[in-house]
């Protein structure tokens, strides 16, 4: 992304994002506070129905977001959900670095993480809960903006939140 397109995501980013930042590297983790980010926080954390989250941090991944809202306009996509990604928590370096590509995780299994050509995207924690074979301690959790129900690009997405347990 050259730096003419990078000045303008950058200037229309979610109102949530800190914008005070340099971005070095492809994205930034801001860990969320119950009191300094009372409301960001307590909207995360009701999709996980009173889990025990030890942690949530918020993505910051002005390319990710810049492919997402380039590829919204191309297809003029009104439409938007959120879907909870599961990753093993030795693979959330490279869930974050390579937007959910499963063909670079190192604990993947048939079936548990890909669908053969996309990411598997849960629409509540709950169903994600259903299909892990790992234990809940092991997992971190990947909320996603969705703009359609069958990706075809890895731009169809892009990561919002990590939760961890």
């Amino acid at each position: 992304m050259d730096g003419s397109m990078l000045s303008f995501v950058l200037k229309h980013l979610p109102d949530d994002w800190d914008t005070d930042v340099a971005y070095t590297s492809s994205h930034l983790l801001r860990t969320l506070s119950r009191t300094r980010n009372a409301g960001e926080y307590q909207s995360v954390e009701t999709m996980f129905y009173g889990a025990n989250i030890s942690q949530i941090k918020r993505v910051q991944n002005p390319f990710q977001y810049g492919r997402y809202m380039l590829r919204r306009e191309m297809i003029n996509s009104a439409y938007e959900t959120t879907v909870f990604h599961g990753v093993h928590k030795d693979d959330l370096n490279t869930a974050l670095k390579f937007n959910c590509d499963y063909r670079r995780y190192t604990r993947k299994r048939e079936g548990i993480y890909e669908n053969s050509q996309h990411p598997m995207f849960y629409h509540s924690f709950s169903d994600l809960l259903n299909k892990t074979i790992h234990p809940i301690s092991d997992i971190n959790v990947l909320v996603l903006k969705i703009m359609t129900n069958t990706p075809k690009t890895q731009c169809d997405y892009y990561i919002q939140y990590v939760v961890k347990f």
